[in-house]
């Protein structure tokens, strides 16, 4: 069964604080390691929250059922389940969203470069782990997580102004080029006119809205 460890330390001479703290799962099945990676982790960062799996069932479970608000996963790519690309995959399908950190030893040096070509966004060499290597790889890894999240938000809301343009934008416009050949066909009927008059009205007055919306929309990207 796997054992699964909730720790909360503080530490004050940390450089960097984290809102609501820093929430960090860490899978790996050996003790020493993980309570060297432990005691990095407290070293260097200010207010931290520390959970171990040591299996991928386990982690699977968590990822699923619960809401954690992890920030980052230091994963081991040899697991007593399941080990190698085959975890690394699985772990980045369950997580798409935490960005995971490769810990591994030299001679999965090659599974750990293939691994960022999946998704991972970094891997440490465990002989060569050192409180320092480490907060710096943690911290470029959340950021280039927050900064990819942003794009993608970005993205998402320029998605929908192509798609208002596209699609909204056209109604009250084919309105007032319908109204407008109307106008040209019948220009002495002076009672038609100005019924026609007034929607051409509405209609402008429509795309003035959606146009007003697409700039409103267009100043919240950043």
């Amino acid at each position: 069964m796997a054992t699964v460890v909730n720790i909360s330390r503080l530490n004050m001479e940390s450089k960097k604080d984290y809102s609501g703290g820093l929430s960090i799962i860490v899978i790996e099945d050996n003790p020493g390691d993980f309570v060297l990676i432990e005691d990095y982790l407290i070293e260097k960062f200010e207010s931290i929250s520390i959970r171990q799996f040591t299996d991928y069932k386990s982690v699977s479970y968590f990822l699923q059922e619960e809401n954690h608000n992890s920030n980052l996963i230091l994963l081991d790519l040899n697991l007593p389940d399941v080990s190698g690309l085959t975890l690394v995959k699985n772990m980045i399908s369950l997580s798409s969203l935490i960005p995971i950190i490769i810990l591994t030893g030299y001679a999965d040096l090659p599974l750990a470069k293939k691994s960022l070509e999946l998704g991972v966004y970094d891997f440490l060499v465990k002989d060569e782990v050192n409180p320092a290597l480490l907060h710096k790889s943690i911290e470029f890894a959340i950021s280039r997580s927050s900064y990819v999240r942003q794009i993608e938000r970005q993205n998402e809301k320029l998605k929908n102004i192509a798609w208002t343009q596209s699609h909204v934008v056209r109604a009250p416009l084919a309105r007032i080029l319908g109204i407008m050949n109307l106008i040209e066909e019948n220009p002495e009927d002076h009672q038609e006119m100005l019924f026609w008059l007034k929607h051409l009205r509405n209609s402008t007055n429509e795309m003035d809205e959606v146009v007003q919306k697409i700039v409103n929309e267009a100043q919240t990207i950043n």
